[in-house]
């Protein structure tokens, strides 16, 4: 066990303790995502914390680790501190683990720019509209567009992807612009610390692009959905 795996193991046994387990383990892992996981019995524990961790002061792992806990003790609702929550959200955060997550997420361009179409663009125009800040700490990337899915957002690590099957040369900007668009939506909502359910919230900013029903119709067309 390397140096980091012997600290975060110490700050999870301590919370363990507190929570009524007496032999505890924990070690860092190279997910793509921002994420723990566990395996446990009544009396032990072991858990994968994300790697993106593997830099956080002490403190923050301890208030993470409890909040662990108190989930698999059935809060399945508790949210991260305020402490845990400045953290990952902070501008160096993203500016550090950005290009760690690019490298994992598989099938992605190196660029904004596709074989047709750049989404600086697109982005372009969103700015332009009002519809989106302009924002340099956020990567456009087009992604592997084998499924249906018209793009992912990571929010912490303030990454848009949208589906390489709308790089083509015959989609109208309108469809280009709302599928980026349904991607900067979500990191512009922010982190949720709760897991509490969003769906409304990011409804309510689809409604705000004008030609959204028009967009929906010809992604639709092509196999896309939003």
């Amino acid at each position: 066990m390397n140096d980091e795996n012997r600290r975060l193991t110490a700050v999870f046994a301590e919370a363990g303790k507190r929570n009524g387990y007496e032999d505890v383990t924990a070690e860092f892992a190279a997910f793509r995502d921002f994420k723990v996981r566990w395996t446990r019995s009544y009396r032990w524990a072991n858990f994968e914390v994300s790697d993106y961790l593997s830099d956080a002061p002490e403190e923050v792992l301890a208030s993470l680790a409890e909040t662990i806990f108190r989930k698999i003790a059935g809060n399945l609702d508790e949210g991260y501190s305020e402490e845990v929550c400045d953290w990952l959200t902070s501008e160096d955060f993203a500016r550090t683990k950005q290009p760690t997550f690019l490298r994992r997420f598989r099938g992605l361009s190196p660029g904004s720019a596709g074989t047709h179409l750049d989404l600086s663009d697109s982005y372009d125009r969103l700015a332009e509209a009002g519809l989106a800040d302009r924002d340099d700490t956020i990567a456009l990337r087009w992604m592997d567009g084998r499924s249906s899915e018209l793009g992912k957002a990571s929010v912490l690590m303030r990454v848009a992807t949208v589906s390489s099957g709308i790089d083509r040369d015959d989609i109208t900007d309108n469809a280009v612009d709302f599928a980026l668009y349904a991607q900067i939506a979500r990191i512009a909502m922010g982190f949720s610390p709760g897991g509490v359910p969003r769906g409304p919230e990011y409804e309510e900013l689809l409604d705000r692009y004008p030609g959204r029903r028009e967009a929906e119709e010809e992604l639709a067309r092509i196999g896309y959905r939003s």
